[in-house]
């Protein structure tokens, strides 16, 4: 285990990337009319699949109704559409053909703007981020 000084830095890090990282990805998306939030809700709907509110919520850590009314906006912009499970209080979020593309668009500015931010930034450096981030999560949910 590092010193107590080492463990702050590193959450005192964390905390101070989240900020400018946020900002600089909305000003990427603001021309889109897309928040940071919805762009993640597009997202996790394009790569992992099609997904309930709870689903979302319990991925993000967050209050249900917060995704209700995320998701509520990008119905009303026709970028997901909601088809009912077999319990009616069950809802599963899909892309329409239009979400289709939004995220097809977004995704290439997003990943250039983060590729911007890798600059000097190894795989491999990228990869033990990576694994640590995985582990903070996992203690998390312990």
């Amino acid at each position: 285990m590092k010193e107590d000084t080492h463990l702050n830095s590193m959450f005192a890090k964390f905390k101070i990337l989240q900020r400018p990282y946020a900002n600089g990805l909305q000003q990427v998306l603001g021309p889109y009319q897309m928040s940071e939030a919805q762009w993640g809700l597009i997202r996790y709907i394009s790569e992992v699949g099609p997904a309930t509110n709870s689903e979302i919520a319990l991925y993000w850590s967050v209050e249900k109704p917060s995704v209700t009314a995320l998701a509520q906006k990008l119905i009303d912009q026709h970028l997901i559409y909601v088809v009912y499970g077999t319990d009616k209080r069950k809802k599963v979020m899909h892309l329409t053909e239009e979400g289709i593309v939004k995220y097809q668009q977004l995704k290439k500015v997003v990943h250039a703007f983060q590729a911007s931010l890798l600059v000097d930034i190894t795989e491999e450096e990228c990869e033990v981020v990576e694994k640590v981030l995985e582990k903070l999560q996992q203690n998390f949910r312990k």
